[in-house]
């Protein structure tokens, strides 16, 4: 009977200091950007996924004054030339919107081709060993953000001001 009385406050104290231990691990690992370097694509999101979506004029998703339907095989004519000349981007974007690349309606060829002018509006300038980067948040409020960005996804904002509201040309 006093093993058991010993025992027991020994295996109460263990499972309380291995539960503490496996939600530190944890708590790190989602802390931490990824250790292994990302795509540019995979950077860009990074950056609109924490600092702000950009401001992007696309007509084939209803932004600016202008609103044109696109025809359908011309859209996946776009997204087959896109998934053929960069790969690592069309593979971001079908990760990001969680699409079935194998199975992509038209609809979903619209978003490959809308999220593909969301991206080319976040470029990434190299600077040694990281990216910079500027660009507009659509807002509202609408600002400038600048700063560097690194192979692992850290992100530096060194500057963010707000910017005047910018129209879509026709």
């Amino acid at each position: 009977m006093s093993l058991v009385k010993n025992l027991l406050p020994a295996l109460v104290l263990l499972g309380l200091c291995g539960c503490g231990s496996v939600t530190r691990i944890a708590d790190q690992a989602s802390a931490t950007p990824s250790a292994s370097p990302l795509s540019t694509a995979d950077l860009q999101y990074r950056l609109i996924d924490t600092v702000g979506a950009p401001f992007a004029c696309d007509t084939s998703q209803g932004q600016g004054p202008v609103v044109r339907n696109e025809d359908p095989t011309d859209v996946a004519n776009r997204v087959a030339a896109l998934r053929a000349q960069d790969p690592a981007e069309f593979d971001a974007i079908v990760r990001h919107e969680h699409l079935d690349a194998a199975r992509l309606s038209p609809a979903d060829d619209l978003r490959v081709v809308g999220q593909a002018g969301v991206l080319d509006a976040v470029k990434l300038t190299p600077q040694g060993s990281r990216y910079a980067f500027a660009y507009e948040l659509v807002g509202p409020p609408t600002a400038e953000v600048s700063g560097t960005i690194d192979a692992a996804g850290v992100i530096d904002v060194a500057h963010r001001a707000p910017a005047p509201k910018r129209l879509c040309p026709l």
